[in-house]
């Protein structure tokens, strides 16, 4: 389901570059909050990680968010069957959950506190911002799409 759009090679081409950015940021985030030989010994599960927040924890919070805006559309339903009012904002706590996730994973995989993993996170989280809204508009402005 995920390679079945019309040129799988720019998808794969564009998953690699934004997990080589993601890995850089995640690296050079870890070297200068924590230590440069923590960096060093870690890369590879930096990398690993920087894959995972790339590819996978998006996926995984589309789907939380696809149950959380039914069930939040089941409610907001019932009550606007009460008294004409109620909307979903459940659906909103998708980038909350996205940001415990890479947390947890970035304490975890790094093996760092959670103070240092708290920034790089942060960090991370705000990189991925990046790629994911702003790139993509700068790809369609220079008539690449």
């Amino acid at each position: 389901m995920l390679f079945q759009f019309e040129d799988p090679l720019f998808f794969i081409l564009w998953l690699i570059l934004a997990t080589i950015v993601v890995f850089l940021i995640m690296y050079i985030a870890v070297r200068l909050v924590v230590s440069k030989t923590k960096a060093s010994d870690k890369w590879v599960l930096i990398l690993v990680l920087a894959f995972i927040a790339v590819l996978l924890l998006p996926v995984i919070v589309d789907a939380i968010m696809i149950v959380l805006n039914f069930i939040g559309n089941a409610l907001a339903s019932l009550r606007s069957a009460i008294d004409n009012g109620g909307e979903n904002f459940l659906g909103n706590f998708a980038p909350i959950i996205f940001f415990l996730l890479l947390l947890a994973l970035t304490k975890f995989l790094v093996d760092i506190s959670w103070e240092h993993a708290l920034w790089v996170s942060l960090l991370t989280l705000f990189i991925l911002y990046i790629i994911y809204s702003l790139i993509p508009e700068l790809y369609n402005f220079v008539q690449f799409g």
